[in-house]
């Protein structure tokens, strides 16, 4: 039986995060466990690229970028001076909803600045953000989610950390020492640890746990994620008594092309990003009856995007449609995977638009009519016209773990011994709408704390003394 001085469930961008934190901060046997085999390693982090994060003045991003772009620092923030964490914080809760940890999301924006930094110094680095959209954060990671995954797993095996693929927790227990007792299928079971950090998302990849929690029209949705997170450590914990959080109910979703596969897989940040269909306020958004059913304006598309995808699901035959007129499309404002989707239309009148896709033409006419007579700012009134149809994609879902902004589990409303979790797998972060950026934020963060308290824990119980490090906010 293998013994670790902290075991991480999950190889996520949290989940490395805490590994390598761990080890910088003095425990010498850190082992991370992953479900996925070795050639499938990332998990949805690999898909993304965005950390939304609080900055001030255009030297810290300059810092961050890589060296071919430092010299256009002024250019990429076109004339933005910074984002506070009070407009960080108004922005996550302006969207999000009640149902939320409201101190430990303060606490991860007061801790978003320097946690980049701290990325930054081991090797990860941002680029400017191709084609952004208004309000979008301007820098995004060099070479997207892959790419920071890859650096994740080249520092944390470089400070001396192992990973074990193909191996999936599915329980834990106390021992008599008060240690973990890992159990799980594959190479790394049993293991016994002084600490355990839960990084492994949550339960999106269940189609089970999707009807049972989301609703039954979930059985069916198809994952903008990849499909290892089956929620097995989630049901774990909370067996073994550890608190929940958050709304088990709601789940992240974006709106995507209707040729979003089943899952996505890592390596395929590129397909996933050209399938994002986010640019739904220069347009109209109708469902099949033609009626709109979300107010395309209420706010920049990286704060919205998630409560379309969710509405989206509620419509008839669960598919809405983006229409745009020639003004949007000749301006190259749209992004290139609204152009060369093969299941959208051009056409020259609203009606044949319509016609084509199925959509009740005397509602979306009159519609249309309504539009113009109430507001004057967006018409839809320059042909050729495009219909881009579109559906939902399940990134991951809301419902998990209580933790402390030091990222220790709750159990009975008192942190576990030991016990630390961070990633998609805490709830308590959001409950209807999603800031564009956070989870990966949220991630790096609660990671990183998690990491560096597990190593702490460890060799306190040991009788040595840890080194200093960042552990709550």
């Amino acid at each position: 039986m293998a013994e670790r001085q902290v075991v991480v469930a999950g190889a996520g961008n949290a989940g490395l995060c805490a590994g390598i934190a761990a080890l910088q901060a003095g425990a010498t046997s850190v082992s991370v466990l992953e479900a996925a085999p070795k050639e499938l390693r990332g998990g949805n982090s690999s898909l993304t690229r965005t950390m939304r994060f609080s900055w001030q003045g255009s030297p810290f991003i300059a810092a961050l970028l890589r060296e071919a772009d430092k010299d256009r620092v002024e250019e990429i923030l076109d004339g933005r001076s910074g984002y506070s964490d009070e407009q960080y914080v108004d922005d996550w809760l302006r969207v999000c909803g009640d149902q939320v940890d409201v101190a430990l999301i303060e606490s991860i924006v007061r801790r978003s600045t320097e946690t980049i930094t701290w990325m930054r110094d081991f090797g990860q680095r941002w680029a400017p953000r191709p084609t952004p959209l208004p309000g979008d954060v301007p820098i995004v990671l060099d070479g997207g989610g892959q790419s920071l995954q890859d650096r994740n797993f080249a520092r944390f095996e470089q400070l001396g950390g192992t990973v074990f693929y193909d191996s999936a927790v599915t329980g834990f227990e106390k021992t008599a020492d008060g240690r973990y007792l890992v159990h799980g299928s594959g190479p790394a079971f049993p293991v016994i640890a002084d600490a355990l950090v839960l990084a492994s998302a949550g339960f999106e990849a269940n189609t089970g746990l999707r009807e049972r929690h989301l609703g039954e029209e979930w059985g069916d949705v198809k994952l903008r994620g990849v499909p290892f997170n089956e929620g097995a450590p989630l049901a774990a914990a909370v067996e073994f008594g550890a608190d929940t959080a958050g709304n088990w109910e709601k789940c992240h979703t974006t709106p995507q092309g209707v040729e979003l596969p089943d899952y996505m897989l890592p390596g395929q940040m590129h397909k996933s990003h050209g399938l994002a269909r986010y640019a739904f306020p220069l347009g109209v958004v109708v469902n099949r009856d033609g009626r709109r059913f979300f107010d395309e304006d209420g706010g920049y598309s990286n704060l919205t995007y998630v409560t379309l995808g969710q509405k989206i699901q509620e419509q008839p035959g669960r598919i809405a449609f983006q229409i745009f007129d020639d003004k949007v499309v000749s301006a190259g404002s749209l992004p290139n995977g609204y152009l060369g989707d093969p299941a959208s239309v051009t056409v020259s009148s609203i009606e044949e638009g319509a016609r084509r896709l199925g959509i009740d033409a005397a509602n979306l006419a009159a519609e249309i009519e309504r539009l113009h007579s109430g507001r004057t700012e967006k018409r839809l009134d320059t042909p050729p016209f495009l219909f881009v149809p579109v559906v939902c994609g399940l990134t991951f879902t809301y419902g998990g773990l209580s933790v402390t902004p030091g990222a220790e589990v709750r159990g009975g409303g008192e942190p576990i011994d030991g016990l630390y979790a961070a990633g998609v797998i805490v709830g308590g972060l959001y409950d209807q709408g999603y800031p564009g950026g956070t989870g990966l934020m949220a991630g790096a963060v609660l990671g990183r704390v998690a990491g560096t308290s597990a190593a702490r824990h460890s060799i306190r119980s040991r009788g040595g003394e840890a080194r200093v490090g960042i552990v709550a906010g």
